[in-house]
């Protein structure tokens, strides 16, 4: 005859090895969840760009470039270099706008590279509007165009002249085929003129401004000369 006593006997330890097994699933589970958030934890912060990721690696590799730019423009090759120059440093900075206010490191380094661009680009703006003259003066060789760039107020004055400009139509087709690139070089005025207008004393010439583009001011360098 079964004993009522061993069989409650029997039911309490299976409950107890059962409570037991429970007991070390789950300190199992959550010791395997913690070394998997420790395993993701390391793997993100080795992306992080405050722990000196390889994105900031790049940033003070362009940082340490610009620094130490040292560009002579004596020809348009060389200015168009220096454009393309530009152009990728203020491509590579907006890289980073995503990024927290707790990577100091990364913010204060992306800002110092955009202000020495920006230094840069305002330093060779002027030299760079005077080449992009000659440039367009000997694209345009052999069609009786004559091109200037008043030296002053930071060579942003450009004067054509051709006697074609005396028809509206063809002096419109030819700004419309100019205008961008000057504009986005800072350029502040085109002056359009023909040879009877020289013969004149006093200086006669249509023009067309454009609002004002300080040198200081981030813009793509999008222009043909560099595209073509």
């Amino acid at each position: 005859m079964v004993n009522k006593s061993e069989i409650i006997d029997d039911i309490y330890k299976k409950k107890y090895l059962m409570d037991l097994f429970e007991r070390h699933r789950i300190f199992i589970s959550i010791t395997l969840a913690m070394v998997i958030l420790g395993v993701v934890g390391v793997t993100v912060s080795s992306f992080s760009p405050s722990k000196k990721s390889e994105y900031f690696r790049e940033l003070k590799e362009i940082h340490t470039a610009v620094n130490n730019y040292d560009k002579v423009i004596n020809s348009w090759e060389s200015a168009r270099n220096t454009l393309v120059d530009l152009n990728y440093w203020f491509d590579f900075i907006p890289r980073y706008d995503a990024i927290s206010e707790e990577d100091q490191d990364v913010l204060v380094m992306q800002e110092n590279v955009k202000d020495l661009a920006i230094r840069h680009q305002l330093r060779f703006l002027p030299e760079i509007r005077k080449y992009f003259g000659e440039y367009l003066s000997s694209r345009l060789a052999g069609l009786d165009y004559k091109i200037t760039i008043l030296n002053d107020e930071r060579n942003k004055i450009i004067v054509f002249t051709h006697d074609s400009f005396t028809k509206r139509t063809l002096l419109e087709k030819f700004h419309n085929t100019v205008a961008n690139d000057l504009r986005l070089l800072g350029f502040k005025q085109i002056r359009y003129k023909w040879y009877e207008l020289e013969k004149l004393k006093e200086e006669k010439y249509i023009l067309y401004n454009f609002s004002d583009l300080p040198d200081n001011e981030v813009r793509k360098f999008n222009i043909s000369a560099i595209k073509n």
